[in-house]
């Protein structure tokens, strides 16, 4: 069954047609839309991280920076709302691939695919008269089901998975196959010398320069940084030598301190309380604690890469006259990772090790961030990217879903902090807007903010407008400083909470039971947005991360059993040459 909002949307094309002899084609910017994969909300130097951010903090200054932009939890349905203008549920991606459940699968609102008539802001473009092009990870629904050739890119380069290795096909996954890429919606194999931040940035310049120069363009740029495997070049590595010694403890309240001094939130923040299974960095011994902060630095470096080819891609567009009439905006798909690859349980990381040789992994110190490894920087350092919120990817909290968002170029003034609540969503309708193309703005979710980017307003919804997020049971509202939200496990508790974030985006305290009526009110209109989404509500045990090693270890057994079977075998036959040895010198001293 067709969803009516797709149906809507599939008139938007010729609305496109219709307005495009009304501007001029010279008048009409670029527009160049950078996604960083899992950079939490102090990631980038403007917001008062610790990579050298150059090219993001000059826009910064160039334009606005916002301090409540807001993104699902998940890379997947993020993407599906900031290409289409709608909330991930109206578009079939309720959630991952790797966390839906057979029971959302059979819903519209979870079926992983896009019908063929799915508007996003590259057809609408297309249709306009934009030349439009994507490299780097697309990860929409089902594999290779969804690619953007068929959604409005002219051209695209594109990796169709949630992560992968930024040097090769390899997956970040045990039991996975290898990571897809494709050209054009043609699988294709990548060089040898492949690097995913310099590669899609090169493959980016020549789609542009391949292209008419007389027509504007729309690219997309979707970074591989800093999604699991973190890595980067040791040169960029290198430069962070020290830099985290101090250890996650101290630099998540120097990030607090940080972005109150800076004006990202308000001098009443409280900082975040860290969740009980974090470790205390004066716990660790100074190995650990040597190879902690490795992790952090390549993580850092690789964001610092990611930065210095963004510049080469805007030193690039000024060189050949196009960058002042481009408009840039650079952002994240949602909260920092807090993945790991171990679980300090000596069986489990025993088989780990033996997945990661049986992979060519090479996950010692030594190697980290370069070619064969597998870095993450963990829950600890997650927090302290976020910092001061609460949790990060995976969970609806701030640290979850409140990421940077920077934006410049012509129409967007130098505003500073935008302190307006944003939603992903509404990044497609403004960007239409600065386009000049017709579109029917009562069929999105999103809402253009090109009033706060030229100054002509601070606020983009009412005090009494909302908005809403849900993925596999996290969820969240939003209606001017309240938020309305209940995370789920494992490190949430699936409880609804009330938070004035005017004064705690830390979420420390809740006040549902001082305003009641407030409270059953934001639940009531969570409960309207989730029906008029098509959101299946999950039970506390139907989290995504269990449903994620669920599906995980359906992979992993097939494809690994005959090396554990060995093992097992091993084992079994050394008990019983050990029992018989055992036994003949127990029985030699009888005789």
């Amino acid at each position: 069954m067709k969803s009516p909002i797709r149906n809507t949307l599939g008139a938007f094309t010729l609305c496109a047609m219709a307005a495009l002899p009304a501007f001029a084609q010279e008048t009409r910017p670029n527009i160049l839309v950078v996604l960083f994969d899992d950079v939490g909300f102090t990631g980038f130097g403007a917001y008062g991280g610790d990579a050298r951010t150059p090219a993001i903090d000059a826009l910064a200054q160039q334009g606005s920076l916002f301090s409540r932009y807001y993104t699902s939890p998940f890379c997947g349905p993020s993407r599906a709302m900031m290409l289409t203008g709608l909330d991930n549920h109206q578009t079939g991606i309720g959630t991952l691939v790797e966390s839906v459940t057979p029971e959302q699968l059979e819903l519209p609102g979870y079926s992983m695919l896009w019908d063929d008539d799915q508007a996003t802001i590259a057809s609408l473009l297309s249709a306009a008269g934009y030349q439009t092009y994507v490299t780097g990870k697309w990860g929409i629904g089902a594999k290779g089901a969804n690619l953007p050739d068929r959604f409005g890119f002219d051209r695209s380069y594109v990796m169709d998975s949630t992560g992968g290795s930024n040097y090769d096909h390899t997956h970040y996954l045990p039991g996975y196959p290898e990571v897809p890429w494709y050209e054009d919606g043609e699988p294709v194999r990548l060089p040898e010398d492949f690097y995913s931040s310099r590669n899609l940035v090169d493959q980016m310049i020549r789609y542009i320069d391949e292209g008419n120069a007389d027509q504007p363009f729309f690219g997309f740029l979707a970074l591989q940084a800093i999604h699991i495997p973190v890595q980067a070049p040791a040169e960029f590595i290198d430069r962070y030598d020290g830099v985290f010694d101090a250890g996650w403890d101290v630099m998540r309240e120097e990030r607090w301190q940080r972005t109150m001094q800076l004006g990202l939130v308000p001098p009443t923040t409280t900082l975040a309380p860290v969740h009980p299974d974090h470790r205390a960095w004066d716990d660790l011994s100074p190995e650990e604690q040597a190879v902690a902060a490795r992790a952090m630095q390549v993580n850092a470096g690789m964001i610092e890469a990611a930065d210095f080819h963004i510049g080469r891609l805007l030193d690039h567009l000024e060189s050949t006259g196009q960058l002042e009439n481009t408009i840039v905006v650079v952002t994240s798909d949602n909260g920092a990772e807090a993945g790991v690859i171990g679980l300090e349980n000596p069986v489990v990381d025993l088989l780990l090790s033996g997945i990661h040789r049986i992979e060519g992994l090479d996950t010692s110190p030594e190697n980290m961030g370069l070619p064969g490894s597998l870095t993450a920087i963990g829950p600890e350092w997650a927090s302290v990217e976020v910092s001061p919120f609460n949790l990060y990817k995976f969970y609806s909290s701030e640290g979850g879903l409140r990421v940077p968002l920077v934006m410049a170029g012509p129409g967007v003034n130098v505003t500073g902090i935008q302190d307006a609540p944003v939603h992903v969503a509404d990044l497609m309708p403004t960007l239409l807007d600065a386009a000049g193309v017709a579109y029917d703005a009562d069929a999105l979710y999103g809402r253009s903010i090109l009033p706060l980017l030229s100054g002509a307003t601070t606020e983009n919804r009412g005090p009494d407008e909302s908005f809403g997020f849900e993925v596999s049971g996290n969820a969240a509202l939003y209606r001017g400083n309240w938020k309305l939200v209940r995370t789920a496990l494992p490190r949430g508790d699936f409880t609804w909470r009330l938070f004035d974030l005017s004064v705690d985006p830390g979420e420390t305290t809740d006040l549902s039971a001082d305003n009641p009526e407030l409270f059953a009110e934001l639940r009531a209109e969570y409960e309207a947005y989730a029906a008029e989404t098509g959101v299946l509500e999950l039970g506390p045990e139907d989290y995504a991360e269990a449903q994620v090693f669920s599906n995980l270890l359906e992979k992993v057994i097939p494809k690994y059993w005959p090396y554990l079977a060995g093992l097992v075998l091993s084992l079994l036959t050394g008990v019983y040459v050990v029992f018989r040895l055992v036994r003949s010198m127990v029985r030699r001293p009888a005789a």
